[in-house]
């Protein structure tokens, strides 16, 4: 029997031009029976959570999500036949605070530094390799981690702090519900994917400056 793949977009009424490329091309691959939907209930976990329902009614075998401005470079169906339980296709991140020689961009894989308690970005960036956690822009997860007792009732759901702010993401904590109910996160370095998103230039110099070293604006 054909493996069954949803992919989803999940979006606000506006997905980027370079993720209509990639779900033209989704169709167009023969290897599995592929449906694509886009979803646009809020907020975003909330969305996610919605798609799950929808894996786990409609019989499909992997659930491939792509952020609407967070297109794969190659074909993510690709990895479906690596039958991981979770996988993660990494997408280049901007992160610019101001803090001196501080590398403005990360890779959402990341690794728990258990002494800061802390993520920090995965420190080796080839092939496939098991990570602690990834981001949830473009994600490849089989249906028996969704299946799993420990996965219902919300594994995107954020952690929030005593004042009510968010201490963990929405990726994060499904990584983690993951992990501890047994299943493993991994990340493939050879897929990463494109982030199109809007960046003052200004602070771009500003971080590129900062990076090398030099003074200047």
């Amino acid at each position: 029997m054909t493996t069954r793949v949803l992919v989803t977009v999940p979006n606000e009424h506006w997905i980027h031009s370079t993720v209509a490329n990639t779900l033209l091309k989704l169709l167009q691959d023969g290897r599995y029976h592929v449906r694509i939907d886009l979803p646009t209930h809020r907020p975003y976990e909330n969305n996610l959570h919605h798609i799950i329902q929808d894996v786990l009614a409609g019989d499909f075998d992997y659930w491939l999500n792509i952020d609407s401005d967070n297109a794969p470079r190659n074909n993510p169906l690709d990895l479906v036949a690596l039958d991981k339980d979770v996988i993660g296709l990494p997408t280049p991140v901007w992160h610019y605070v101001g803090v001196p020689h501080e590398r403005p961009i990360y890779w959402n894989a990341y690794r728990w530094d258990p002494e800061a308690a802390a993520y920090r970005e995965w420190p080796t960036r080839t092939g496939l390799q098991a990570v602690d956690a990834v981001g949830s822009g473009c994600l490849l997860v089989a249906r028996r981690v969704l299946d799993h007792p420990m996965m219902q009732g919300g594994p995107f759901t954020r952690r929030l702090d005593e004042h009510g702010r968010v201490h963990t993401g929405a990726d994060l904590m499904f990584c983690e519900r993951a992990r501890l109910a047994g299943f493993s996160i991994w990340c493939h370095f050879d897929y990463p994917c494109h982030h199109c998103c809007e960046l003052d230039l200004d602070e771009a110099v500003r971080a590129m400056w900062s990076f090398s070293g030099r003074a200047g604006s």
